[in-house]
């Protein structure tokens, strides 16, 4: 599965795509701009780099682009998530489920969507 070298404050500008695509930058730029304090000059740059590392496409003609994801919130997720498993818990999942059970982070809910995400998973033959 690839990384995608996406920072933090990319991560932000990725958000508001993902929210609604296509957008114009200042689409975009409003959308940051209600939970960050940043000028549309540093969206704009974020906006930039994340056109250069392939993470956006733009389309359009003279000043009038429209920006779209190149890869989906659920690829980026499952990417960054692999790479915690990988990072932390040597590639195991069960140590990180373990962690927050401890911390007693796991609500009756999240109980109840693990049991259903793990018997699809078997049903799949998955595990074996």
């Amino acid at each position: 599965m690839p990384e995608y070298p996406i920072t933090e404050s990319e991560r932000l500008i990725m958000e508001a795509v993902w929210a609604s695509s296509p957008r114009t930058s200042a689409e975009i730029v409003t959308a940051v701009m209600q939970n960050e304090d940043w000028s549309p000059k540093t969206v704009h740059t974020l906006i930039g780099r994340l056109v250069k590392k392939g993470m956006l496409r733009r389309e359009g003609e003279g000043r009038s682009y429209q920006y779209e994801a190149c890869i989906s919130r659920d690829e980026y997720v499952r990417s960054k998530s692999r790479g915690l498993v990988e990072t932390l818990f040597r590639g195991r999942v069960a140590p990180l489920v373990a962690a927050f059970a401890e911390d007693e982070a796991i609500s009756r809910e999240d109980l109840d969507e693990l049991r259903a995400v793990l018997d699809e998973f078997e049903k799949r033959g998955g595990g074996q």
